[in-house]
């Protein structure tokens, strides 16, 4: 995974993606919070298992906070087109983990089957959940609540890829994604 990253963080910093500046703003004045105890602890308070891949990824950046994933239709310029994705960014744990447990995302609670917020564009717009349930089916997998698109009331496995990959080359991604992800519903229904 650290591979992986490695190569995502060269590829934001040679196409000029400021993305990278904005990753770790939740925690900027306080550091010790990028620690693996702190995140495993963080996590665990929350009832939740932070699993290896995941641990990985906020040791590397922590995520973006309120100002990148929060109504996009009040930013302007620059600031509206930094995304990590075509989906929108991924939230910082903290956020995430903290969303989780009030169930602010949606009027319906995906808690209780471990349905973590992930990726958001937008602060209730079609949020891209982290299956945390080890039990479950699609147990680590990314899964979009969009009811209007997937014709379903529950999130719906969206990226299943075992490197967990999320293809953002935009003229490319639907295509890619949907062979990527074979055991995803969401493809079949939108592409």
């Amino acid at each position: 995974m650290n591979e992986l990253l490695e190569e995502l963080e060269s590829v934001l910093i040679e196409s000029g993606n400021p993305i990278l500046q904005y990753m770790d703003d939740d925690i900027a004045d306080l550091p010790h919070l990028k620690s693996k105890e702190w995140i495993l602890e963080y996590f665990s308070n929350q009832d939740l298992e932070c699993y290896s891949e995941l641990l990985e990824l906020y040791l590397w950046k922590v995520g973006c906070g309120p100002e990148l994933y929060i109504d996009y239709s009040e930013m302007t310029g620059e600031e509206f087109f930094i995304r990590l994705t075509t989906f929108g960014n991924y939230i910082s744990f903290i956020d995430s983990t903290s969303m989780f447990c009030q169930n602010i995302i949606t009027n319906d609670s995906f808690s209780d089957v471990g349905m973590v917020p992930f990726i958001i564009n937008g602060y209730t717009e079609y949020p891209i959940f982290l299956d945390m349930n080890p039990q479950s089916d699609t147990y680590k997998s990314l899964c979009l609540y969009c009811p209007q698109v997937t014709k379903s009331e529950k999130p719906v496995m969206m990226y299943d890829d075992e490197r967990g990959a999320l293809i953002t080359d935009i003229n490319a991604e639907y295509i890619l994604s949907k062979k990527m992800n074979p055991k995803s519903p969401y493809w079949k229904i939108y592409v």
